[in-house]
């Protein structure tokens, strides 16, 4: 099992460059583990594709509701925003941003990080370069 950030995600479910390699992997490490935010991320990257004519009109959709399809199968689990994920988001924060040099981290990645550590994967996957410095900074696997 490992922990799969949105950028990763959405390889299973566009066809990119690197999806194939991205679908192969998740297939040996059922189930993913992702954080609630990814149903937003993932929403918002799907209509934004198909806002920009990349994808078929409808398409967002249909794609939206294969990963609903993955989460009630149970090949994908979602951690939900606990107390536990916010304490850790700001451990994770303050790990990032109170060194010299700081590592620069975003919102949405850091709560990422933190619902990884939550469930206990040290196993981070992102196709993300920021996220991906951050993650090995707080001592994640990164792949």
């Amino acid at each position: 099992m490992s922990y799969w950030d949105t950028s990763a995600l959405v390889k299973l479910y566009l066809r990119e460059v690197d999806s194939m390699a991205f679908r192969n992997r998740s297939l040996q490490e059922a189930p993913l583990h992702t954080a609630h935010l990814a149903r937003h991320e993932l929403r918002t990257v799907f209509l934004r594709r198909e806002s920009e004519g990349l994808i078929q009109p409808g398409s967002a959709a249909l794609l939206f509701q294969d990963f609903e399809e993955d989460v009630i199968a149970g090949r994908i689990l979602v951690q939900t925003e606990t107390p536990a994920v916010q304490q850790e988001f700001v451990k994770v924060l303050e790990q990032c941003l109170l060194v010299t040099p700081p590592v620069f981290i975003r919102t949405n990645d850091a709560l990422h990080i933190a619902s990884a550590r939550v469930v206990q994967q040290t196993d981070f996957v992102t196709a993300d370069n920021r996220q991906r410095a951050a993650a090995v900074h707080v001592g994640l696997t990164v792949s």
